[in-house]
């Protein structure tokens, strides 16, 4: 048997054949050298990210734990406001209470002396009403007496004239 070998003839293989495998190949090496650029890009920003997690991870624990203590310290004033909220409503209660207290007194007050007070004011009015009107009929009394005497006195001056125009006729 032959010699088996692997070598592939290269008969009928034109120019431009050989160009489009050379060009190929060199397509390949660009798209590996990219490939090796862009992979370490990708590892130097993993490792920039792993860097700034461990800073977090580190730095997290004592945030945490004064966010934990500053939430016990408003609970702790939650509770006493709570108690405060609570003397409050009770005093409240009790100022309620007593301007109910109050408010009855006064109604007590008002219907005791009120009643009183209302009559005295309304005889009051009803006195200065009828003085008015009758200081208001003598002066009408005595503006109609003027009028009258001066219609009177005007009369007798026009009968006096008309007198006086017979006679001389």
């Amino acid at each position: 048997m032959p010699e088996e070998t692997l070598a592939v003839e290269f008969d009928n293989v034109g120019l431009w054949e050989v160009a489009l495998l050379i060009i190929s190949v060199a397509i390949f090496i660009a798209c590996l050298w990219l490939s090796a650029g862009l992979i370490r890009k990708a590892t130097g920003t993993l490792s920039r990210v792993n860097s700034v997690l461990d800073k977090v991870d580190h730095e997290i624990g004592p945030i945490l734990r004064n966010a934990n203590t500053t939430l016990d310290n408003v609970n702790a004033s939650l509770v006493q406001v709570e108690g405060e909220l609570e003397k409050v409503s009770s005093i409240t209660e009790n100022a309620a209470h007593v301007s109910s207290n109050v408010a009855n007194v006064t109604s007590l007050v008002v219907s005791a002396v009120g009643s009183p007070l209302v009559k005295a004011a309304a005889f009051g009015f009803g006195l200065r009403t009828a003085l008015k009107k009758r200081n208001q009929g003598v002066e009408e009394d005595q503006v109609r007496r003027m009028v009258e005497a001066s219609r009177q006195s005007k009369r007798e001056a026009k009968r006096t004239a008309k007198a006086r125009k017979r006679a001389d006729k």
